[in-house]
């Protein structure tokens, strides 16, 4: 599977998180609304946060993790993060949208497009993707994209979509 560096739909531009998001990207998950039990929360400054997009350009160039910064294509604002994350038998997906943009739709938006890229690249097999039980949102965007739900805990639920042909 060769994963495009960027891609787009007609509200977004996704290109690979470079440094220079450090900072649109650390108001975005200091802000208060953003949830503190998720691992992002745990960057509390700015060079935290620009300590782990250089993480995420390096772990893109080895192939570990692939990190897209989404933008509105109107005024090239970022609305959020996808991640696909290689694991032995599938491709793991993680996204995050700004707080202040919750409920418009854009988690789906973000998602639907990536998948169809990597289903444009070739790729065929599983996409997992987990979910804090508290977080009922991102729970039905999965469901709206077609995973279906493949274990669950008092913590958390996971998730699976099969892509083929």
């Amino acid at each position: 599977m060769e994963l495009a560096i960027g891609f787009s739909n007609t509200k977004f531009i996704f290109s690979p998180v470079c440094v220079n998001d450090a900072s649109e990207f650390f108001e975005s998950i200091n802000s208060r609304e953003f949830p503190s039990s998720l691992p992002l929360a745990e960057i509390k400054t700015l060079a935290q946060a620009k300590a782990w997009c250089l993480d995420m350009v390096s772990g893109w160039e080895s192939g570990k993790c692939y990190v897209w910064t989404c933008r509105r294509s109107s005024d090239l604002t970022i609305v959020g993060q996808v991640t696909l994350l290689p694991k032995e038998n599938c491709l793991a997906l993680a996204y995050w949208v700004v707080p202040s943009l919750w409920g418009q739709g854009i988690a789906t938006e973000m998602c639907k497009s990536l998948l169809a890229h990597i289903q444009r690249t070739g790729y065929r097999g599983n996409v997992w993707a987990g979910v804090h039980s508290w977080n009922a949102r991102s729970s039905a965007v999965l469901k709206k994209l077609g995973f279906r739900e493949i274990e669950s805990s008092a913590e958390s639920t996971g998730y699976l979509l099969e892509i083929e042909c």
